[in-house]
């Protein structure tokens, strides 16, 4: 016994059309405040569960990389110029990951 195997039809012309490119999406300003807000709330509450004593040693860990993952991008995006971090583990393992640039004069 043979076995015919189909081959799926092209998609049609008008449904797909090649020549136009889809259109690149832009976020709106009001999206863009909801992402870094989320990028925010993300870093406290990982600061937050790598600095808490009632965590195993391991959970801690892995906060403090996700943690420091973050800390360039945060960086980069000036908010550690607007706002300070208090705790003085936590200052200290921010700079250490990455100390911010300075100018050269």
């Amino acid at each position: 016994m043979t076995t015919i195997m189909k081959t799926p039809a092209p998609p049609h012309p008008l449904l797909f059309p090649v020549s136009k490119a889809p259109e690149p999406t832009v976020p709106s300003s009001r999206e863009a405040a909801f992402v870094a807000l989320a990028w925010i709330e993300d870093f406290v509450t990982l600061a937050q569960r790598a600095l808490a004593s009632d965590d195993d040693e391991d959970e801690r860990r892995r906060c403090e990389d996700e943690l420091l993952k973050r800390v360039p991008y945060l960086r980069a995006a000036g908010v550690f110029e607007m706002f300070e971090i208090r705790h003085p583990a936590l200052r200290s393992m921010i700079d250490e990951c990455s100390p911010p640039l300075r100018a050269v004069a």
